[in-house]
């Protein structure tokens, strides 16, 4: 069975058989399970595994002064937690699991092997760690430009073209376990705002939102009302 990073990565270049079973006896190494709402790896650690997500979803954050919670980041099935990247730097923020979480946990030396094996696998991380940087540019813009309901509405969009990524859409709908609170940390808005904004766009039709699933009734109209761009995902909307 494809793992949720095969998925992932595939999206970016053709991965063989042989690929697939790399990623298929890394992901099998060692996991690690963190229950919700319960912190990952801390602010100030030096990570010592590469984290890749298998099931569920985590936030990174960052605690301010005022101890305020802003979200930089959500983390689907398949992402990379702690890229390889970093294993030597004491991490600039935290990540919390959002519902519960597992993750594989790799040796930086088990990842180098498998990219020196597979020249694919070395560039589609590569091209995912592109891609995670044009999301937190998008996130700035985000923050800094767009009105609260611009900001909710390509969030959701966003998620919706990850988890279609790897398989976790349901038609045009999805499995989301954030909380109103979440979303307010993450579009940097309050609560009750948060509330508005998701009672405007369903009274829009833009989306259903009921208990833990977003179905949004039509995906481009979605888009176009908040000005949502997939081109720095890599991926058609």
């Amino acid at each position: 069975m494809r793992s949720m990073m095969g998925r992932k990565l595939g999206h970016f270049v053709d991965l063989t058989d042989r690929d697939e079973q790399l990623l298929a006896y890394m992901l099998r190494s060692q996991t690690l399970f963190v229950g919700a709402g319960q912190d990952m790896i801390r602010e100030g650690t030096r990570p010592t595994f590469v984290k890749i997500v298998m099931e569920g979803w985590a936030a990174r954050y960052k605690i301010l002064e005022n101890g305020r919670r802003q979200i930089v980041g959500f983390l689907l099935p398949g992402d990379l937690c702690i890229p390889q990247a970093i294993m030597t730097m004491r991490l600039d923020h935290s990540i919390a699991a959002i519902d519960d979480l597992h993750c594989a946990m790799v040796h930086p030396e088990q990842l180098d092997a498998i990219e020196q094996e597979s020249i694919n696998i070395r560039r589609a991380l590569a091209m995912d760690a592109q891609i995670s940087l044009a999301i937190q540019r998008e996130w700035t813009v985000n923050l800094g430009a767009r009105a609260a309901p611009e900001r909710i509405g390509c969030l959701i969009c966003e998620l919706y073209l990850r988890l279609k990524a790897v398989g976790m859409t349901e038609g045009s709908g999805y499995f989301c376990p954030l909380t109103q609170i979440d979303l307010a940390e993450a579009a940097g808005v309050s609560t009750v705002h948060v509330n508005r904004v998701i009672k405007q766009m369903r009274r829009a039709d833009l989306i259903q939102w009921r208990e833990q699933f977003i179905e949004i009734p039509d995906p481009l109209r979605l888009a176009q009302a908040c000005g949502f761009r997939p081109s720095y995902l890599q991926m058609p909307f």
